[in-house]
């Protein structure tokens, strides 16, 4: 990810997590537990940031797409029901 030196930190894991990756550490594919947990890691910012960017373009599509002006009414008529109730417009409401 970064071509920075890698800060070392201490973290408090689950110890059956430690365990698991301890015993995966020399496959191929594990070089070290800081490795696995760097690349763990690694991989959530990557979803995170995946899902982000699908959320953002649903959002984006979804406003693109709005009617706009039948939100407006249907604003406008919520609004003049909670004017209309007495339990909103005698200050008991929110």
């Amino acid at each position: 990810m970064s071509s920075r030196p890698k800060p070392s930190i201490a973290v408090t894991l689950d110890p059956d997590l430690v365990d698991y990756v301890k015993s995966r550490v020399g496959d191929d594919d594990v070089k070290s537990l800081s490795a696995y947990v760097n690349e763990a890691l690694a991989a959530r910012v990557r979803e995170e940031r995946r899902r982000k960017a699908l959320l953002e373009t649903h959002l984006t599509r979804a406003h693109a797409n709005a009617d706009h002006a039948r939100v407006d009414r249907m604003m406008a008529h919520v609004k003049r029901q909670l004017a209309d109730s007495p339990r909103y417009s005698e200050g008991g409401g929110q």
